[in-house]
């Protein structure tokens, strides 16, 4: 997924957040990846993972309490769930 896409689905249309969605991205692989424990992943679901969880990071970038931070929004556990079933070349 490249940032045109992840800027599509959060309907954005400025350049101006461009390197803090590139390292919301790269973050948000990151976190999954680990989470999986695996160091790559063909799958749509890990795509729309990704997508999901920069959404939140990048809505909820100015939250106010430390809970606000660490919630992992609801949809985006169950696709790791899935993941961890998937075959690995």
């Amino acid at each position: 997924m490249d940032i045109k896409d992840l800027k599509n689905y959060l309907r954005i249309d400025h350049a101006i957040d461009d390197s803090l969605l590139e390292m919301l991205k790269e973050t948000a692989k990151a976190y999954i990846l680990g989470t999986l424990e695996v160091t790559e992943i063909d799958d749509k679901r890990f795509e729309y993972a990704i997508c999901l969880l920069v959404s939140h990071w990048y809505e909820f970038r100015r939250a106010t309490s430390e809970s606000a931070l660490n919630d992992i929004p609801f949809g985006i556990i169950p696709l790791i769930q899935q993941l961890r079933g998937v075959e690995r070349e």
